[in-house]
């Protein structure tokens, strides 16, 4: 069986691919921010997105709506309308990104 394991995904000690999954469908990497911070703005891109929350209080903004996050919360987004996360707390947000394409 074949695999491949790589060591650069944002967030992922070891990721492992099965030979014939495609990479280019499905990512998830883990992001931490401190308070006040973001780590991009936000923006659009092709897909679905899901933000979970592991640790922290985030606001996710979706258009012109917000999603008040926290431990154990997620949100699911449509890629195409505006969107993004922030640290709204005073501890680091640790979070997870899962984007379908």
């Amino acid at each position: 069986m074949a695999e491949t394991v790589r060591t650069d995904i944002k967030g992922i000690d070891r990721f492992v691919f099965e030979d014939g999954a495609d990479t280019e469908q499905l990512h998830l990497h883990i992001s931490e921010v401190g308070p006040g911070q973001r780590a991009h703005p936000p923006h659009t891109h092709d897909g679905q997105e899901i933000f979970y929350v592991f640790s922290g209080e985030g606001e996710v903004l979706f258009g012109e709506q917000t999603h008040r996050v926290s431990d154990n919360e997620a949100v699911h987004v449509d890629c195409q309308v505006l969107h993004g996360i922030r640290n709204v707390g005073e501890k680091p947000l640790r979070y997870a990104v899962i984007i379908a394409r």
